[in-house]
């Protein structure tokens, strides 16, 4: 199990939430709408929420909703979240990857911008609760991706190198932040329609007999 070009064997896997593990897209526009509509900002297109779709809440904050603050915000997103949880489409292939790698003796960790405490109710809806052996989701004290400071939090939890680790993301803002943190990255888009199983296991080399 080596990265490409014959790299160091991959230790550890992180993920990116929305947009592999599950699809939140649509949730999440309207998550930020109703945040708009709270806090009495303008309405959102959805051309300018594309654009960003992946940012953290501090860019939120400057590009949806000028002079309040990231705790406000935060605030609105949990309420609206829990309303529009339904709405959220789980992977059906994210529990057999995570049980691959498993098994394969691959640590797992989710890596996300989004806020814990929402991070974590989804995590629990897609039903992928205690399946990570690290996660890092936005917090006081790291910057967001595109920075690396979430993606190096969870490579030190669970004790791996950055070149010893993949990460699988679906924005600019995941594949910035791997090579901010020295990590391999793998682009992976649930809306494509592709195999999250078949994905990794080409790039990791994972014999089928292991899915």
């Amino acid at each position: 199990m080596t990265n490409e070009g014959g790299g160091a064997p991959v230790r550890a896997v992180l993920f990116d939430l929305d947009g592999v593990l599950f699809d939140s897209y649509r949730a999440w526009f309207d998550v930020v709408n109703d945040a708009a509509k709270a806090l009495g900002a303008p309405p959102i297109d959805l051309e300018k929420f594309k654009r960003v779709w992946g940012q953290g809440i501090s860019a939120d904050v400057v590009h949806f909703y000028p002079g309040r603050t990231a705790s406000e915000v935060e605030r609105e997103y949990a309420a609206s979240m829990i309303r529009r949880a339904n709405e959220v489409e789980v992977n059906p292939e994210g529990r057999p990857a995570l049980d691959m790698l498993r098994r394969a003796g691959i640590q797992r960790a989710g890596v996300t911008n989004t806020q814990d405490d929402v991070a974590r109710a989804l995590v629990r809806g897609a039903g992928l609760d205690g399946a990570f052996d690290a996660f890092s989701a936005a917090r006081p004290g790291l910057r967001e991706k595109p920075a690396p400071d979430l993606l190096l939090a969870a490579l030190s939890d669970l004790r791996v190198a950055p070149r010893e680790a993949l990460m699988v993301g679906d924005t600019r803002y995941d594949e910035e932040a791997a090579a901010a943190a020295g990590t391999p990255y793998l682009r992976f888009d649930l809306r494509e329609g592709r195999s999250l199983v078949a994905a990794l296991r080409e790039r990791l080399g994972l014999r089928k007999v292991t899915a």
